[in-house]
């Protein structure tokens, strides 16, 4: 294989290396490529778990039982526990976080650093997701919603602020990771089932993966999907639907391209401006002098 064999397609999503050895050198680790390391994103990620725990005990004690679905429904396998099954958890994050604190020690990786710029690219991007997706839908304006996206209900401001921001996590860690990554191997199983080589497999697969995990993104939103978890979905609407598919889309070629904890990032910022009220329809008003 040379150097040019992969293309603009192994550059954009950081695959160059998917086949060989993971103990890297140093200097092979710098930038992107650092921020892209799991172990690395994990630790990036972590405040804005505990953001989203403050916000879940603030809601509870002012008697309002509100949780991020994609929580819930990861939840569900810890449910053979009983009682335990919140201390379990804990305890996995626990065992999460010093596997990946001795991962990066182990290989000498600057993990301060990398999980820096990590927090800092995706701060970036989330500040002009909203701009890029009024952009992409703006082309087709009966799909732009007008109504606001982040539910208000009872839950305190800040409680409310530190959910919807700290559910991000949850959300990438659902979607972006577990189920892009098993459509991933479906779809690539499925093709070089069917004789496909692996690196023509790679491409279909990858679109497979991201259009499906987009739309199941979009529709966990949906009280029709999420009402048995006692989750508070919303009635269907297109626009709506619309609006969160391309915003996954968006946030699943984020993953594929700069690494999960920068799109977990991203996907937070992005939601701190739709907790605050700067939706579409903001926009829009603002757009036609409103």
């Amino acid at each position: 294989m040379t150097g040019e064999e992969g293309g603009w397609f192994d550059r954009l999503f950081g695959r160059e290396r998917e086949d060989e050895d993971l103990e890297l050198d140093l200097e092979e680790l710098e930038g992107s490529a650092l921020r892209r390391r799991l172990s690395l994103s994990w630790l990036a990620m972590l405040p804005l778990l505990a953001v989203y725990a403050l916000g879940a005990q603030a809601s509870a004690e002012a008697g309002i039982a509100t949780r991020n679905t994609s929580e819930l429904f990861l939840g569900q396998l810890l449910r053979v526990f009983g009682g335990h099954a919140e201390a379990i958890g804990l305890v996995l994050i626990g065992i999460l976080t010093i596997a990946a604190f001795a991962r990066a020690s182990s290989l000498n990786w600057p993990f301060g650093e990398g999980v820096l710029w990590t927090i800092l690219e995706g701060a970036g991007i989330g500040l002009v997701m909203g701009p890029v997706l009024l952009f992409a839908i703006g082309l087709f304006p009966e799909y732009l919603p007008a109504e606001q996206l982040v539910a208000q209900g009872d839950v305190p401001d800040l409680a409310r602020v530190a959910l919807v921001v700290g559910g991000a996590a949850w959300e990438e860690l659902l979607f972006r990771l577990v189920l892009y990554s098993a459509l991933l191997a479906l779809g690539r199983g499925l093709l070089e089932h069917l004789g496909a080589a692996q690196r023509t497999a790679r491409l279909p697969a990858e679109l497979f993966a991201c259009i499906l995990s987009s739309l199941a993104f979009s529709a966990f939103h949906l009280d029709v999907v999420i009402g048995w978890m006692g989750g508070g979905g919303e009635d269907f609407e297109m626009s709506v639907f619309v609006w969160r598919a391309v915003a996954g889309f968006l946030l699943a070629l984020i993953a594929r391209s700069r690494g999960i904890g920068v799109a977990v990032w991203a996907h937070a910022v992005f939601n701190v401006g739709l907790a605050l009220g700067a939706g579409p329809g903001v926009f829009l008003m603002r757009a036609g002098g409103s």
